[in-house]
């Protein structure tokens, strides 16, 4: 029981110092953003940092509940051991196979949604990413060519 406590203690800190990171990488980014002069290319070519870095956070975010997980999971599996092992003297309890079903249901249903919300948050995170690079590239494909119709230009209704 002790080292599930010093690995949660250790998980809340690692996260801790994670997220303050990924903060102040976010909050340097955004704040390093000046506005377009004439010659520039614009706001939107200085979006890729800063929209990074905000995935970078939520990145940071998910990481935290996955690693709480982790450990959550680690100490239901000390519990099973230790009730396994107690188990033979309480075999002829009317609880013990229902208690024995539910740590294994558990234990099995919190590995499995634990995986789905990694991977969940990690295309997540960077959805937003991919949204500004689609924009950036539908804005350089507009601005190269002025004739085709864009969300940034759109055609006249004939």
């Amino acid at each position: 029981m002790a080292t599930v406590f010093q690995q949660y203690l250790d998980a809340v800190q690692t996260n801790q110092q994670r997220m303050l990171a990924a903060q102040a990488d976010c909050w340097r980014s955004w704040c390093q953003l000046s506005p377009p002069t004439a010659g520039a290319p614009g706001l939107i070519g200085q979006l890729d940092a800063p929209m990074m870095s905000s995935a970078s956070v939520l990145q940071a975010s998910a990481d935290a509940q996955h690693d709480l997980l982790l450990v959550l999971e680690r100490w239901f599996g000390e519990q099973q051991k230790t009730w396994l092992r107690h188990s033979p003297l309480l075999s002829a309890a009317p609880c013990a196979l229902p208690l024995d079903l539910g740590f294994s249901g558990y234990l099995i249903a919190s590995r499995a949604s634990r995986q789905i919300q990694h991977f969940a948050s990690t295309r997540f995170s960077y959805a937003t990413l991919s949204a500004v690079r689609g924009a950036q590239h539908a804005y350089r494909k507009c601005r190269n060519n002025p004739v085709a119709a864009s969300v940034f230009y759109p055609r006249p209704a004939v």
